[in-house]
């Protein structure tokens, strides 16, 4: 476990420059960056870590280069495994196809990677603390009123206050701290299909006979499952599930694992029906959304990473952008001033995101249709340097710029 580095009552008393609510990739990634201008800044979470997250822990080429853009000491997270292979399957029919670079962690890992770098940075952290409510006063300071296990609530303040709290952003924004006009938040719920929620789990090494390096892609009718082995040979488990098949299904174990039959055909199976039926399946909010990113009219509240926007994730960007948002909102904080903070990140959300956002939203009205998916499939086996052409495109191969 990461020990905390103040009390709550402690962080309460100080004024602090920044203040981020939450310890993912985004978080832990802004709030080092922070720390490295001189911020005196505060990273918070409501779980110790290391912690388990559901997430297909795949690692794109973008994301890879994004880490090594925020310079981490030598050892300060664990070797990858290399990602060299996607091997789709639908409608009874499977291609392995040749993936750009890439890479599989845990989110254990990298996670508390992230957060042991922040504070070795001299950012101060304090697990433990789940946010409920923001208020911004007259003088466009924050006041974030955390509750700490097992006693009352406390109020830490901030100038600027991050939230990146990811799919469960549910804090409280007070009556004061209205978002400022013309602000969408709508914008993909309003083009996005049928939205999906997430599932995820790890089973143990021997689950599948999966080989280091490959990962999975399992297309059904309400959804997909995506395997991969992770760097402590634990098997990743995360799906992308239409709500109505959990509720057919009568589980989320069940519903995987009916997606893997309906993607594999009848007679094959793809991991241990013993080892998938006696694990804790963990899940999320609905994937696809977008909320304001400037969450008040001083610019005081901004939101990052998966809290401020997200696209159902068969692309495996995820951490990728995550990481970049963390990257464009730190630049614009440590460049503006409090009037011009928020309308230069949205800025450069809009022109780092737009077209990705839209991208992914078209992959994920094309695997809506599994037996189209499956054509593809067929087509790629006999055409596999076409395939190996298209996929950087779908993933969004390549640095975010």
């Amino acid at each position: 476990m990461i020990a905390a580095t103040h009390a709550a009552a402690g962080a309460a008393r100080e004024a602090w420059d920044g203040l981020v609510i939450g310890g993912g990739p985004a978080g832990a990634a802004a709030t080092l960056r922070l720390a490295r201008q001189g911020w005196r800044v505060l990273l918070v979470d409501r779980s110790d870590f290391p912690r388990p997250k559901v997430c297909g822990c795949c690692l794109s080429a973008a994301a890879i280069q994004e880490l090594s853009a925020l310079g981490l000491p030598e050892g300060g997270l664990p070797q990858g495994v290399p990602l060299g292979v996607v091997r789709l399957v639908a409608a009874g029919s499977e291609a392995r196809i040749a993936l750009p670079a890439g890479a599989t962690m845990s989110r254990e890992a990298l996670d508390a990677g992230l957060v042991q770098a922040a504070i070795a940075a001299g950012a101060a952290w304090i697990p433990g603390l789940t946010a409920q409510g923001i208020d911004v006063g007259d003088d466009g300071v924050a006041t974030v009123t955390v509750r700490p296990a097992g006693t009352g609530p406390v109020g830490l303040r901030a100038r600027v206050v991050v939230i990146a709290a990811g799919l469960a952003d549910a804090i409280r924004i007070g009556s004061s701290t209205a978002s400022p006009a013309g602000v969408a938040a709508g914008r993909l719920q309003r083009s996005a299909p049928a939205r999906r929620i997430g599932l995820g789990a790890t089973l143990p090494a021997d689950a599948a006979d999966l080989p280091a390096g490959e990962l999975v892609m399992a297309v059904g009718r309400e959804g997909y499952v995506g395997l991969v082995r992770l760097e402590d040979e634990r098997l990743d488990v995360a799906a992308a599930v239409a709500p109505a098949l959990i509720h057919a299904a009568g589980s989320p174990v069940a519903a995987i694992a009916a997606l893997l039959a309906d993607a594999c055909g009848p007679g094959r199976s793809l991991v241990s029906a013993a080892a998938l039926h006696t694990t804790c399946v963990r899940a999320t909010p609905p994937l696809t959304h977008a909320s304001p990113l400037a969450a008040d009219r001083y610019g005081s509240v901004v939101r990052i990473g998966d809290a401020a926007a997200y696209v159902e994730p068969f692309t495996g960007e995820g951490i990728g952008w995550a990481l970049a948002s963390a990257r464009i909102f730190v630049a614009a904080a440590t460049t503006a001033g409090p009037a011009t903070l928020a309308a230069r990140y949205q800025a450069g959300h809009a022109r780092l995101f737009s077209a990705r956002h839209a991208r992914c939203l078209g992959v994920a009205r094309v695997v809506r249709h599994p037996r189209l998916l499956a054509g593809a499939v067929r087509l790629a086996r006999v055409a596999p340097r076409v395939a190996a052409c298209v996929v950087p495109w779908i993933v969004g191969g390549g640095r975010l710029p």
